[in-house]
């Protein structure tokens, strides 16, 4: 039913992603993996995956971080009709999603891209702006039109197939968002689904729970990104306690089991 398209640069985070799409997944699936890293680790925590039985395919790796990229090689290979493009940063979602996605795409048949919403508190927007910049499209379905991108992004095949031609082979590009735009050629659409949530790791706080603030700074550095660069940086003297974090960890755990 889904194919989940993952390109992984952060192991930490992507072990935490592939057990809670194993865990969390009811209907045939596949995880289909570029690594854009060479970790050691890594490697044998997906050797004893995939000897346990879970569905991975490692569809290619390269050293250097190919970024962006790599899901375009991705998307190629994927075998079932829902494809999800997923940011290696997330690290918890709800239960349920290939069903809610089933049911709103037959529902909505000019809809062929949903967006989880994410979880958003004090340290974290999840990357999602504020609700104020959305519409509502059907508050029973939780669907709304507005800023998107690919940070747990459920698509339909047969509309991505179409349009990732025109997509760039580039190391960094918003491929969520581009394909939120391209879909007005076919006349579909993509909207945020609110019915689907993840925990998006996006801020100081939380990368410094996971062990990833200075991975995070070195990434922010190496893309020109200085405004990102400060916000980790200028946060290494503020952050909270780890089991002040922890607690919040596992709060956020249980609100999406």
């Amino acid at each position: 039913m889904i194919s989940y398209c993952i390109a992984c640069y952060r192991p930490r985070y992507a072990r935490e992603l592939i057990e809670e799409l194993i865990r969390k997944t009811s209907v045939p699936f596949e995880i289909l993996l570029w690594l854009n890293v060479a970790d050691a680790e890594f490697d044998q925590f997906l050797c004893e995956k995939e000897v346990s039985g879970a569905p991975l395919r490692i569809i290619g790796r390269t050293p250097e971080n190919i970024g962006m990229a790599a899901y375009l090689k991705l998307f190629a290979e994927s075998r079932f009709d829902m494809v999800t493009q997923i940011d290696d940063d997330v690290v918890c979602l709800s239960p349920g999603i290939a069903e809610i996605a089933h049911e709103t795409f037959s529902r909505f048949r000019n809809v062929s891209m949903l967006t989880a919403d994410v979880w958003q508190d004090e340290y974290t927007t999840g990357a999602r702006p504020p609700m104020g910049h959305y519409r509502v499209v059907s508050s029973e379905c939780g669907l709304y039109d507005g800023p998107i991108d690919g940070w747990f992004a459920v698509y339909r095949k047969s509309s991505l197939l179409r349009l990732c031609p025109l997509i760039p082979s580039a190391r960094y590009i918003c491929i969520g968002s581009l394909i939120k735009n391209l879909l007005r050629r076919i006349g579909s659409r993509g909207l945020l689904c609110t019915r689907m949530k993840v925990f998006h790791v996006i801020g100081p706080e939380y990368a410094s729970y996971f062990g990833m603030l200075g991975f995070e700074i070195e990434k922010y550095k190496s893309l020109g990104r200085e405004e990102l660069v400060q916000w980790y940086s200028d946060a290494r003297d503020k952050i909270p306690p780890h089991s002040e974090l922890h607690q919040r960890v596992l709060k956020i755990q249980a609100s999406l089991s």
